[in-house]
């Protein structure tokens, strides 16, 4: 049984042949650290000569974050309004985005972390999700008035 398939299996998925192949784009992107968006998929599946249509990729990608495979963002206004998404390798990371570029940066910071569960301690609850996003610019950049 191949990665995509067992994964799949273990988040209670049946493993369709459309669920298996955007886990393997979205695996793909991992090494680089991108983050796809639906229209981004459909081009790499057409790219590829796959036929997939786009209501069908977004059935898919909620099925996956339904599922806890997935994780979807909403940066800010260089995607358009668009998610974007990445698996959930388990590896908590947060995200600084350039207001001027869109850039997405990860990052880990175990202070940080510690500070927000310290601050969900302190008010009688306990952490299970969580996502920071830090809007950033190139320091010095030159700014319009």
């Amino acid at each position: 049984m191949n990665r995509e398939r067992r994964a799949l299996t273990r988040a209670g998925l049946k493993a369709t042949a459309a669920r298996e192949r955007i886990f393997q784009l979205l695996e793909s992107a991992l090494p680089e650290r991108h983050h796809l968006s639906a229209d981004d998929i459909y081009a790499r599946l057409r790219q590829s000569g796959e036929r997939m249509g786009i209501s069908s990729i977004y059935r898919v990608l909620t099925d996956l974050e339904d599922a806890g495979l997935v994780h979807r963002h909403h940066f800010d206004r260089h995607t358009m309004g668009r998610s974007l998404f990445e698996l959930a390798d388990g590896a908590e990371h947060d995200h600084m985005v350039c207001v001027e570029t869109g850039r997405i940066l990860e990052f880990q910071d175990p202070l940080i972390e510690a500070r927000q569960r310290a601050i969900a301690e302190r008010h009688g609850f306990e952490v299970v999700g969580r996502k920071l996003v830090i809007r950033v610019r190139r320091a010095g950049a030159d700014r319009a008035p």
